[in-house]
C-alpha cells in the first residue's frame, strides 16, 4: 500500500473516531444518568427509630437538624420513624422479636436494655467507638448500657425526678417552699383548703405515676434496697415499700391530684400547671425546657428542687431517681457496624449536647464544647443539685426486665385508681417471677 492511500484511510478513521465522540457527546447530555443520581445510589441507607415526633416535643426540631447533619457528615440516608413513648415501647419490643430491628434505635438502659442483649439483637460497641468518643466519657456515663463490663447503647440524657413550685403561688398564700416530706403534705393541704388542686399528673401513661412512687420508696427504702428487690436479689418484703404504697393513696385520696387524671395524658395533665393553676409539679428534669419556652405562661415564676427527705427515710436530698438512662443503640444485623457506628456516636453526642443548651436534659459526657449562654436557669439549677448526688436509682420500668415492667406500671394505675389496696399491691409485687 502506496503513501498516499496510507495517509487516505487514517483520515478517514480519525475522521469516523472524531464523529463517534461528539455522538457520545451529545448523547450525554440526554441519556446518560444525572452524576447525582449515581452518587445518592451509592449511599448506604440507615434506619433509624425514636420517640421525638411529636409537634410540641422541643427535642423534635433538635433530632431532626442533628439527622440532617448527620446524613451530610457520613453521606448516608437516615430513614426516621417515630412513635409516642408508650407505644414505642411495645413497637420495638415487637420488631426486635420479629428480627426487624432498626439500624439505630432509641432505648432505655438497665432492665429495658438486657433482654435484648441476651437475646443476642444488639450490636456488641466496644471495638467500634472511637477516640473521640471516648474522650467525653466519665466514669459513669455509660453505666446503665454495660452488661459484663461490655458496652451495647451510647447514651444521650442524663434526667432526674425534681419538683418545680410555682413560687408566685406559694407567695400568694404565704407558703414556703417545703424540705422535708411533712412540710410538702402541709403545704398541700393548705392550697387544697384554699380550692387549689396542688399537684397534676397524667395517670393514661403510668410512667407519670411512677415519678411519684419511685421517689417515695426511694425516700423510705434506699437506692440499694430498691435496686436489690427490683433485681430480685430481696424481695419487697422490708415495710418501707409498703409505707411508700401507702403514701402514694394518701396523696390520691386527700385531692391531691385534680379529678379524672386516670384518663389524663402527660400532656393534658400538664396544662394547669403550665397556665399558672397548679402550683407544684413532680416530673423529669426535662420540664424545665417547657418552662422556659418563650411562650409560657410561668417563665421565671418557678423554681425546682429535689424532692423532700423524710425523717425516718433512707435517703437524702442528694439521692435521685434518674440518671443517664436513654441512648441508642445499634442492631447486631446492621450491614455496616463500622459506619453504622459512627453515626451513633455523632447523634448521641450532638442530642446530648444540644438537650443540654435547650434545658432538656442534664449533659451526661464531658469536655463537650456548650455555649453556657444558652442554657436555661433550672437546667443550670437542677445541674448544681445534682453534680454531689450519693446515688442515682433508674426509674422501675426500667430496672425490671421484660414483663415485669408492664405488670409494675398495670400494678401502680390500679393503686391509683383504687382498684387495689397498698398491701395488695405489694403482694402483686411479691408474686413477680
Amino acid at each position: 500500500m502506496n503513501k498516499t492511500i496510507k495517509r487516505v484511510i487514517a483520515i478517514v478513521c480519525t475522521t469516523a473516531f472524531l464523529a463517534g465522540l461528539a455522538g457520545c457527546g451529545s448523547d450525554q447530555g440526554t441519556n446518560s444518568p444525572d452524576p447525582s443520581e449515581s452518587s445518592a445510589k451509592k449511599k448506604e441507607t440507615i434506619k433509624l427509630w425514636h420517640i421525638f415526633g411529636g409537634d410540641t416535643d422541643p427535642n423534635k426540631e433538635l433530632i431532626d437538624r442533628i439527622t440532617k447533619e448527620a446524613e451530610e457528615k457520613f453521606n448516608v440516608i437516615i430513614e426516621v420513624d417515630t412513635a409516642e413513648n408508650d407505644s414505642y415501647k411495645t413497637k420495638i419490643k415487637a420488631a426486635i422479636a420479629a428480627n426487624e430491628t432498626p439500624d439505630i434505635f432509641y432505648t432505655w438502659g438497665h432492665g429495658f436494655l438486657k433482654p435484648f442483649v441476651d437475646a443476642d439483637k444488639i450490636l456488641q460497641l466496644d471495638e467500634y467507638l472511637t477516640d473521640d468518643y471516648k474522650s467525653h466519657l466519665s466514669a459513669n456515663t455509660l453505666t446503665g448500657f454495660k452488661f459484663e463490663d461490655k458496652t451495647y447503647a451510647l447514651t444521650t440524657d442524663q434526667s432526674v425526678a425534681c419538683l418545680f413550685y410555682n413560687k408566685e403561688l406559694f407567695n400568694q398564700y404565704s407558703l414556703e417552699i417545703p424540705v422535708t416530706y411533712d412540710e410538702f403534705l402541709t403545704v398541700c393541704q393548705a392550697f387544697i383548703d384554699n380550692g387549689i388542686t396542688p399537684l397534676t399528673v397524667g395517670g393514661k401513661e403510668s410512667w407519670t405515676l411512677a415519678m411519684y412512687h419511685d421517689l417515695l420508696t426511694l425516700r423510705n427504702v434506699g437506692s440499694q434496697e430498691v435496686k436489690d428487690a427490683t433485681g430480685k436479689v430481696t424481695d419487697f418484703s422490708d415495710p418501707g415499700f409498703l409505707e411508700a404504697a401507702t403514701q402514694f393513696t394518701k396523696l390520691v385520696d386527700m385531692g391531691a391530684f385534680p379529678e379524672g387524671s386516670a384518663g389524663l395524658s402527660r400532656e393534658e395533665s400538664e396544662v394547669p400547671f403550665f397556665n399558672g393553676e397548679v402550683p407544684m409539679y413532680l416530673n423529669g428534669s426535662w420540664t424545665a425546657t417547657r418552662v422556659y419556652k418563650d411562650n409560657s405562661l410561668i417563665k421565671d415564676k418557678v423554681v425546682v428542687t429535689p424532692f423532700p427527705t423524710m425523717e425516718n427515710g433512707r435517703s437524702t436530698d442528694k439521692d435521685f431517681t434518674g440518671g443517664p438512662d436513654t441512648a441508642f443503640a445499634v442492631s447486631k444485623s446492621t450491614k455496616n457496624p463500622e459506619l453504622t457506628v459512627q453515626v451513633a456516636e455523632y447523634l448521641a453526642l450532638k442530642f446530648s449536647s444540644g438537650k443540654y443548651e435547650i434545658g432538656s436534659s442534664i449533659l451526661p459526657y464531658v469536655d463537650m464544647e456548650i455555649d453556657e449562654s444558652k442554657v436555661n436557669p433550672l437546667m443550670q439549677d437542677i445541674y448544681n443539685f445534682t453534680k454531689d448526688a450519693t446515688s442515682y436509682t433508674i426509674w422501675w420500668d426500667n430496672l425490671f426486665e421484660g414483663k415485669d415492667a408492664t405488670v409494675y406500671l398495670n400494678k401502680l394505675q390500679e393503686l391509683f385508681i383504687g382498684q387495689i389496696t397498698p398491701e395488695q399491691y405489694i403482694e402483686e409485687l411479691q408474686n413477680l417471677e
